[in-house]
């Protein structure tokens, strides 16, 4: 197993293209760390560092404190799956698996037992002898899964291997990853642009925009601590409601409304000086009350959408400021209802109008 360092990392592919800016990231022993962001970030730019593929223009890249910074890939003892499943048609199954292990000049008794420990592990015993457009989607993602296993890899790479497969399918193969990982414990880098599949199977997430990682953290910090606006909007669906605000007195007030400030808080914002701020609440986060009280809004209902296990509510204020609701079950009512609404003081989060860093985490 290893443990992986990038310091100082920076990627220049011409002088208009600084893809990766003075990048710090440690990657633990046996971690499930996985690198998220928008398109065009940098993560498949810095996932293809880490393997040899692309090198640094400046910084260092570590496998336990060993300089790997211009190593090849086949030096490096990495495994990679791709987006697409890259599996020689005219081979079966089996000699797709082992087809590495060939080219290397291994023993045909040894990668016959590597390729059906991997074949048994991954449950596709019986697909051995197929060729590849004879399986499904998820089933050719487990062949090429199993040609990584084979290799007894210190490192495990994956660049958006579920992006081919169907929503039903890619929970499923996310699953099955998930597991593999439990059985092997080896260290694995995951790039993904869907932030679902971040939070369900990341040990840590790297949230990376623009060349630079805006925060690194378990699943529960990047979403109940956002660092800044970047990243409490990239994290959580539907994305978190992000009003244009500013703090009077004891108050945020955000077009014609106000929101009390909990004193502790108040405190907080006034020692840093705040003025004009961004007020932010995500959606599953906002109730919706029976009735009027002292902190709850009138607002109506302008759009309903129901998803089976949830309700998504968009709403309009007086003042015509909109939002979005994410609530249980199903929701009854009309396009142009009025209803009320109120959200918990622990569960905003206030941002830098300028910085847009998080006020109250940070």
């Amino acid at each position: 197993m290893v443990r992986i360092k990038l310091e100082k990392v920076n990627k220049i592919f011409n002088p208009d293209v600084h893809v990766l800016k003075d990048i710090d990231l440690e990657i633990k022993d046996k971690e499930f760390i996985v690198l998220v962001g928008p398109s065009g970030c940098g993560k498949s730019t810095c996932l293809n560092i880490i393997a040899g593929l692309e090198y640094v223009t400046d910084g260092r890249v570590l496998f336990d404190d060993v300089d790997v910074t211009y190593v090849p890939p086949k030096e490096r003892k990495i495994a990679m799956v791709f987006q697409s499943y890259a599996l020689y048609p005219h081979m079966n199954v089996r000699e797709n698996m082992g087809f590495a292990l060939k080219l290397s000049k291994m023993n045909k008794k040894e990668i016959k037992k590597r390729v059906e420990a991997a074949a048994h592990l991954l449950e596709i015993s019986t697909l051995l002898d197929r060729k590849p457009k004879e399986l499904s989607g998820g089933q050719r993602q487990r062949v090429a899964l199993g040609r990584s296993i084979v290799r007894n890899p210190t490192v495990f790479l994956f660049d958006e291997p579920l992006s081919n497969l169907d929503a039903k399918l890619r929970i499923q193969t996310r699953g099955e990853i998930i597991k593999l990982h439990r059985k092997l414990q080896i260290t694995q880098v995951y790039v993904t642009h869907d932030q679902v599949e971040a939070m369900s199977m990341a040990d840590r997430i790297a949230i990376l925009f623009d060349g630079v990682f805006q925060q690194i953290g378990t699943p529960s910090e990047v979403y109940n601590k956002p660092t800044n606006k970047f990243v409490a909007g990239f994290i959580g669906s539907p994305t978190m409601n992000f009003w244009d605000a500013k703090l009077s007195n004891d108050k945020i007030k955000f077009g014609k409304q106000e929101y009390p400030i909990p004193n502790d808080l108040l405190i907080k914002l006034k020692s840093k000086g705040m003025g004009d701020v961004i007020l932010g609440i995500r959606p599953e986060h906002i109730i919706i009350t029976p009735d009027h009280h002292s902190q709850s809004y009138e607002v109506e209902i302008t759009v309903i959408e129901f998803l089976g296990a949830e309700t998504i509510v968009t709403f309009e204020f007086s003042d015509k400021i909109s939002g979005m609701i994410s609530t249980p079950g199903f929701y009854d009512a009309k396009m142009g209802d009025k209803a009320y609404i109120s959200f918990p003081s622990e569960k905003i989060h206030i941002f830098d109008k300028n910085t847009e860093i998080n006020l109250i985490h940070y």
